[in-house]
């Protein structure tokens, strides 16, 4: 047994060359035509190094690794991805098995024929699936374009004329199918059409297959004016992506003293601002909805849809407006307007980063977000929240973004160093194992200082030298993330300065913010600072900067045994993961490993954790600034931390445990509503093992 290529239908063989090179060519125009617009302006592609760019895109476009962890529509596009994909090499082995060498014979031709109908009914169930899906919305949101219909119905015709194709050319050359098994689907079609003449079977069979070859000609043909478009753009987006963690995809601008001398804006004003990543990112977006439903700004009623601001960049780039502004202001009109990006869907952002870890093609949303936001800033745009101007103003003028007085901070260091002792004070004649920079929110709210003592004893118990500077200002995370890159370079080269003047092993942060902003985005100024006249005797010290985030050290200290939790507190206790901890940093385990440690707590994890947390609402400078639509966030996340707390049951306290203080003052503006008290695993872990110290001293006494 073996194929039949061009039966009854040999006198059409020239129209399959040439409407297949009219398609190739059609398709080659557009990746042309794609490839201009990812490169506008003189943008060149990095595509190196390339066994990084071979496992980006064998991890996720061959074996789709992030489409598969949702797993209804996961197994949908299995379903169609994966039966194309074995159609598309059934096709190229069959062109093979005609101009190059016979293979499709005897054994493997019927595995060959089985694999075809296993493949094409993957495709029937995965389109059926997907047009109920998105007419049904079992996935939410989803754009209800008519497109994308067409295109699952044109799946199901190449299919099902392919089946009987199949099935009449077998009942014509009178096939036998003593084992049917290898041909189900075609087998059925040969039982109907087997007693039917030849010329009976031709005259069905001529116009079908013509059919055929030109509807799937024409689907592969439409593919740049449809979602299939990300066969190319996403498979091209995923193989290229960032080589970085998303946590240090945000580039730095080092020709920024330039641009400032020379009164040139930084980020994203127009079109042609954006990066051949950041274009690429938009060409590859497929609706999937996926960033938008876990995004919490949308979640709580805010504009921002990930989404659409990726598809109002798309739309842009598509209409070739490079010089537009790419945000609307103010009561902004003409037929761009609507295509444009709203800004208070940019100053909804709350940069947890949700839409980035949900992406399956690998788009950094948040990076596009602060790249506008930068555009604002250095154009001065009227579309920035007073209350976002007035805190960078406050950190301007003052060090911190509350507008607070610095002295305060220092006095209660002096305080802290009575009550702990004076070497609490960092000496720069005095080597340290850690330097523990505390942050401005611990530094200046009362109700999150206790953090800072209980971090301080339970380090020294521990055998560490430890100690906090008098002076220390804002790390510049709130500058950054309301797109404030001069004030934020300003504030590095200042902190810089100021901690390479004190010698210590590692750098102690508790505050997720600013533990991402020391570990990778003062290092993306590394050049900039060895560049600089003004900073290159830092450069050196920056490269070498080591950072731990608390948690990190308190569960390794933890595992030693060097720190010994004995009370037992008898808590009901719930985590919430911090987004710069958790899904930009991978810290899950080391938090739920202190708060394990602790005897006599009962912790329940929430619906929403670990990489798939929901935000407290303080990130992105909503810390010191709110839009005030909706819902807010912090409160959604809050009645979920009181709904697990009360699955508990019993009547011990009720405790969220934070390892953040922004988290901290989020979940505190809502404690009191929901009944539940607010700790940092630093405070839960130093009431364990203060008391049992204490307890020692008693009895030695």
């Amino acid at each position: 047994m073996e194929i039949q290529h061009f039966a009854m239908v040999e006198d059409l063989e020239p129209v399959v060359y040439i409407v297949s090179t009219i398609t190739v060519i059609v398709l080659l125009w557009s990746l042309y035509e794609a490839y201009k617009r990812w490169t506008y302006g003189g943008e060149k592609i990095q595509y190196k190094p390339w066994g990084l760019r071979l496992k980006y895109f064998t991890k996720y476009a061959l074996f789709q690794w992030k489409v598969l962890r949702h797993r209804f529509p996961g197994t949908m596009h299995l379903l169609i991805y994966g039966g194309m994909l074995w159609l598309l090499i059934a096709t190229t082995l069959r062109a093979i098995d005609l101009h190059v060498t016979r293979i499709l014979v005897g054994e493997v031709w019927m595995v060959y024929k089985l694999l075809n109908n296993i493949a094409g009914l993957m495709v029937l169930i995965g389109s059926t699936i997907a047009i109920i899906r998105r007419a049904k919305q079992l996935t939410p949101n989803l754009p209800k374009d008519p497109v994308y219909y067409v295109v699952h119905i044109l799946f199901l015709t190449i299919v099902t004329t392919g089946f009987f194709l199949d099935g009449l050319v077998a009942a014509a050359t009178r096939q036998a199918f003593e084992r049917a098994w290898f041909d189900p689907v075609g087998y059925l079609i040969f039982k109907w059409a087997s007693g039917m003449s030849h010329a009976q079977i031709a005259s069905i069979y001529r116009p079908l297959w013509l059919f055929h070859f030109l509807i799937a000609q024409f689907t592969l043909a439409i593919i740049p004016w449809t979602n299939l478009w990300h066969i190319a753009a996403a498979t091209l987006n995923v193989t290229l992506a960032r080589t970085e963690p998303p946590a240090a995809a945000i580039e730095a601008v080092e020709d920024i003293d330039e641009r400032i001398e020379k009164e040139e804006p930084i980020g994203i004003i127009t079109l042609k601002d954006t990066t051949w990543k950041q274009r690429m990112d938009y060409d590859a977006c497929t609706s999937c909805m996926r960033c938008t439903n876990a995004c919490p700004a949308y979640n709580s009623g805010k504009i921002l849809s990930p989404r659409d601001l990726i598809q109002n960049m798309k739309n842009l780039m598509y209409k070739e407006a490079w010089d537009e502004t790419v945000w609307r202001e103010g009561e902004e009109e003409g037929p761009l307007a609507k295509i444009k990006v709203d800004p208070e869907a940019v100053w909804s952002c709350v940069t947890c980063g949700a839409c980035v870890n949900e992406c399956p093609v690998l788009i950094h949303h948040v990076d596009t977000i602060l790249n506008i936001r930068r555009g604002m800033m250095s154009s001065g745009s009227e579309q920035i929240p007073e209350d976002a101007l007035n805190a960078l103003y406050s950190l301007q003028q003052t060090g911190n973004p509350f507008g607070y007085n610095p002295v305060d901070r220092e006095d209660w260091i002096r305080e802290l160093a009575e009550k702990l002792g004076e070497d609490i004070i960092a000496s720069p004649d005095e080597e340290y194992d850690y330097l523990y920079w505390i942050g401005c929110v611990a530094s200046y709210d009362p109700r999150i200082r206790p953090v800072v003592e209980n971090t301080l004893k339970l380090l020294r118990k521990a055998g560490l030298k430890v100690a906090v500077l008098l002076e220390e200002g804002c790390c510049g995370e709130p500058a950054r993330r309301m797109g404030e890159e001069a004030l934020f370079v300003e504030i590095m080269k200042m902190n810089l300065e100021n901690l390479s003047q004190y010698k210590f092993k590692k750098l102690l942060v508790h505050c997720p913010h600013g533990y991402q902003v020391f570990k990778h985005e003062y290092k993306k100024y590394l050049d900039y600072v060895r560049n600089n006249e003004e900073t290159k005797d830092y450069a050196d010290f920056l490269e070498k900067l080591e950072v731990e985030h608390h948690s990190v050290v308190l569960a390794r200290l933890v595992q030693e045994g060097k720190i010994k939790p004995s009370k037992e507190l008898r808590l009901n206790v719930t985590y919430h993961d911090p987004c710069y901890l958790g899904r930009w940093n991978g810290y899950y385990e080391e938090p739920r490993l202190v708060i394990k440690s602790i005897p006599g707590v009962r912790l329940k994890e929430m619906p929403r954790n670990r990489d798939n947390s929901f935000c407290c609402g303080g990130g992105g400078g909503h810390m010191f600034f709110e839009i005030k639509r909706g819902e807010r966030i912090a409160r959604i996340r809050a009645k979920e931390a009181a709904e697990t707390l009360e699955s508990l049951g019993g009547d011990a306290p009720k405790v969220v445990a934070v390892a953040c203080p922004y988290c901290n003052t989020m979940f505190r503006g809502e404690a009191e509503d929901f009944g539940f008290e607010v700790k940092d695993i630093a405070e839960l872990l130093g009431e364990a093992v203060e008391e049992s110290e204490s307890k020692k001293e008693q009895s030695s006494s």
